[in-house]
């Protein structure tokens, strides 16, 4: 049917939204389009003309309760509503009243019309699964058609959003499904090109997550510094001072940004982690006590050349400026270890952002249950993708593993899920991810 259904406006597209999924062995036997007599079937056609001669609307099955039947409106209504509750009491009750309005239409022999009626009291019935009222169709209609078009046609701003309307886990993984279904890469947010939700960047063809939903982070802070993406900062310390003069993020939210790798154009998250740290011990100084150097981390190469007076005890009326731009030339630009990154990551964002080339065997061990089978949570780092999988308690008691250690993994391998019986354990149709053996891996660099 609907193979040669063509719809002669939007509005008619209703009708495929109403009628998509047919609804037991009456539907697929023919709908509403029996001709079983000469006297209801000409009703029929007459009374759905508009819909094709399909029952597709709530509507229809008030208007065939009404003009077929001859019930009331009141009385029609509260059939249908039992019907769509299936409340079959009460529809047994309102039995009576249909069945004689409908011998009484119809002019065949009581027991031939009494058959014919529960054929289209069936379909009420299997009808009533998915039927719902025609202004609610045409508008999820509308919403379909505006949904598919702007899928089609502006397939990044869609995708985001969709992800900035997600109301639970299963719709961002959806999200992040469809963008990797149309080639889109959603990167963590980063510095010039996130803002408070997911967003596109048009430039460079990637959707970037947003810093709202980071933990301690809101949308102020993404706004701002969102409004910083267009300024030119001679390094991290221009950027730092501009941030610290303007006083719109607090410390926490900076050391957040940082090792999450938001500021990653300037460096690696521990290089600018020690470059922060400077920057909040010598911001607004004036002056630096001798015996205090150390206690700073300072070099006294850092100090040569940044101050205007020197006295026995102390440097007066230092550049601080001077001094972190020569700290941040001399620190080695280095990243966290990568265990301390991604438990990081997993405690203020709740998941690993980041992808890293390594191979995809390398895995983060993000749960374990040992009630059985031990059965793990594992997150692989060359791919960003999560398996679960079991492995046999022999390997794992020989090596026994806790959350938050990475692994190199063996081979993985499908099983079939074992379910106890009165007969014992038996093999299920219900196939499972085994992990064959693993290595513990201590340091990982990337």
């Amino acid at each position: 049917m609907l193979c040669e259904f063509k719809p002669k406006s939007i509005f008619d597209m209703s009708l495929v939204t109403a009628a998509l999924r047919p609804s037991g062995s009456s539907y697929r036997d023919g709908l509403m389009k029996k001709e079983f007599h000469h006297n209801i079937s000409p009703m029929i056609d007459d009374m759905l003309k508009d819909n094709y001669g399909y029952l597709a609307y709530q509507e229809d099955v008030l208007k065939f309760l009404q003009q077929i039947c001859g019930l009331s409106g009141s009385e029609a209504d509260n059939v249908r509503r039992a019907i769509a509750r299936k409340q079959m009491d009460r529809l047994e009750q309102a039995l009576p009243s249909i069945q004689e309005g409908y011998i009484k239409k119809s002019g065949k022999p009581r027991e031939e019309a009494i058959n014919e009626l529960q054929e289209y009291i069936q379909i009420l019935i299997d009808s009533s699964s998915y039927m719902f009222g025609y202004n609610h169709s045409v508008a999820y209609c509308m919403i379909g058609y505006l949904c598919a078009y702007l899928r089609y046609y502006y397939t990044p701003y869609f995708i985001v959003s969709y992800l900035n309307n997600a109301q639970n886990e299963d719709d961002i993984v959806g999200g992040f499904e469809m963008a990797k279904l149309y080639g889109y890469q959603i990167l963590p947010p980063r510095f010039r090109h996130s803002t408070d939700k997911y967003i596109y960047d048009k430039e460079n063809k990637n959707i970037y997550k947003g810093v709202a939903s980071i933990k301690f982070l809101n949308k102020g802070a993404a706004e701002y510094l969102y409004s910083l993406r267009n300024n030119e900062y001679n390094g991290f310390i221009d950027l730092l001072k501009q941030i610290q003069d303007d006083r719109q993020i607090n410390s926490r939210q900076m050391e957040i940004l940082i090792k999450l790798q938001y500021f990653e154009e300037f460096g690696k998250n521990k290089k600018l982690l020690e470059l922060y740290q400077y920057f909040t011990n010598l911001y607004g100084r004036k002056t630096i006590m001798k015996d205090k150097i150390s206690s700073l981390n300072l070099q006294t190469d850092d100090i040569t050349g940044c101050f205007n007076k020197e006295t026995q005890k102390q440097y007066i009326d230092i550049d601080f400026m001077k001094i972190l731009e020569k700290i941040e030339k001399r620190l080695p630009n280095e990243a966290l270890p990568l265990k301390e990154q991604m438990a990081f990551e997993m405690e203020v964002v709740g998941y690993i952002s980041a992808v890293y080339n390594v191979n995809k065997n390398y895995c983060l061990v993000v749960d374990i249950d040992t009630k059985y089978s031990p059965r793990m949570t594992l997150h692989s780092l060359g791919s960003g993708k999560e398996v679960i999988c079991k492995i046999s308690k022999f390997v794992f008691n020989k090596t026994p593993l806790i959350k938050g250690q990475i692994i190199k993994c063996g081979k993985f391998y499908q099983k079939a899920k074992q379910k106890k019986t009165e007969n014992g354990w038996e093999a299920t149709n219900v196939l499972e991810w085994w992990l064959d053996n693993y290595d513990i891996i201590e340091n990982l660099e990337v």
